[in-house]
């Protein structure tokens, strides 16, 4: 019988670490666990001892939801601390076809840029794939002289990537690649036309706003603000003089649609929360119209908990651009059992994408050495007594959302039916969440 593997995607946020596992087998199943971050200020490690101990949690929760111990992860890299390089990748083919040989030399070869000591290549981006000049959605098993593909490289400072390999040592776990959390959330949320054409992807969390643009299959622009869920919570408790934690709770009741209107205070609850989602969305405007001016923007999609967790968002916000903004509840500020978009989204995009098969079969490799090397005098007893009280729960079964055809380099379907399948897929995952 084959063993089933789960791609594991972690997403370290400043207010929560979230953690999604991808069947291998049968991509439709996910599962996802959240835990509050520890050892994080403002999306800053500063202490790691804290902040693996936040990430060790996460895991156990993740473990007994799967029923498998977890020891390796592709973590989540935000974008405000990646830089971006242009690079292209070559292989020879000789009339032959394009393998995952080839593929793994082209990207090889792409690595190859001067970056500078202090930062490390933490992902790549590929825009185009071509075979004697020829553009391919996907090459494999085409035949020519020449494989090339254009791209770019994602660095982040190395103090930084070494913080975060600490932290998960720490918590036992390798780390068995990084990737752009906006790759991530885009694999799920954007269309390959939306990619070529151009559309913003906006990032609201507890702390921080980040907007990013992409285009013809590139990350373009990145920008980010600190400010989030956290600005509304506080404005709340200073004007109506209660606690921050009174405030969270008045905020999460708001945000549900279980807070009176009968209360004394609601239309000043309601007045404060429209006024900070309103000067939110404002940077967001402002980033979308600069890229108006100079390229070309279809779109803009709104996910993370800061913004989405309002039930009512999109009649508390009336936008000032002219094109569809949409957005996405994904991170439920009360729930810490909803799939989230990044941390899922990596784990898709890890699956889906043609250059990232090698690094999920080496891990599939690993796995199974590792399992292989395990003492036989060892049974599974220990795990099961771990996570007992965790057995017998309903598991999550995620509708696929892959309907692209890899064939073709672009697909424009419309835009309404990907966000039908993404709200298709939340109620989904709401009706049969694992409590």
């Amino acid at each position: 019988m084959q063993m089933d593997h789960f791609v594991i995607g972690l997403d370290i946020g400043s207010h929560y670490i979230k953690a999604s596992a991808l069947s291998t087998t049968d991509e439709t199943f996910m599962v996802s666990a959240l835990v509050e971050s520890q050892g994080m200020d403002k999306n800053e490690i500063v202490d790691v001892k804290a902040l693996g101990s936040a990430v060790k949690k996460v895991i156990q929760k993740l473990e007994g939801k799967i029923s498998r111990n977890i020891t390796s992860v592709f973590l989540c890299v935000q974008p405000e601390h990646l830089k971006f390089h242009e690079t292209s990748g070559h292989a020879e083919l000789f009339g032959d076809a394009v393998t995952q040989r080839e593929l793994d030399i082209a990207m090889d070869s792409a690595q190859k840029v001067s970056i500078g000591g202090e930062d490390e290549i933490v992902d790549m981006v590929i825009s185009k794939y071509y075979v004697d000049e020829t553009i391919y959605g996907n090459p494999l098993g085409v035949r020519g002289s020449n494989f090339d593909f254009t791209g770019q490289l994602a660095t982040a400072p190395k103090t930084y990537v070494e913080k975060l390999y600490d932290a998960l040592a720490l918590a036992k776990i390798k780390i068995a690649g990084t990737g752009l959390s906006t790759v991530g959330a885009g694999s799920i949320l954007l269309s390959r036309g939306d990619w070529q054409k151009g559309a913003v992807i906006v990032d609201s969390g507890a702390h921080t706003t980040r907007a990013v643009y992409v285009r013809n299959h590139k990350i373009v622009d990145v920008s980010s603000v600190q400010l989030g869920g956290k600005n509304i919570t506080r404005d709340l408790a200073i004007v109506l003089k209660i606690s921050l934690l009174e405030a969270e709770e008045l905020k999460k009741s708001y945000a549900r649609g279980t807070l009176a209107k009968e209360d004394n205070d609601y239309q000043m609850i309601e007045d404060i929360i429209k006024a900070r989602i309103e000067e939110i969305m404002s940077f967001v405007e402002k980033f979308v119209m600069k890229h108006q001016e100079t390229g070309e923007v279809k779109k803009v999609v709104v996910h993370g908990g800061g913004l989405c967790g309002f039930n009512s968002i999109n009649k508390m916000y009336k936008s000032a651009l002219n094109l569809s903004t949409n957005f996405i509840t994904s991170d439920i500020i009360r729930d810490d059992s909803v799939l989230t978009i990044q941390s899922s989204g990596l784990a898709y995009h890890l699956l889906s994408a043609i250059h990232c098969k090698g690094a999920i079969d080496e891990m599939i490799r690993l796995e199974e050495q590792q399992l292989e090397e395990v003492s036989t005098s060892t049974s599974d007893e220990d795990f099961f007594k771990k996570y007992q009280m965790k057995f017998g729960e309903e598991n999550v079964d995620v509708k696929n959302m892959n309907s692209d055809d890899e064939d073709e380099y672009l697909d424009d379907y419309e835009d309404s039916s990907i966000f039908q399948r993404i709200r298709d897929w939340f109620v989904s995952l709401k009706n049969k969440i694992i409590k």
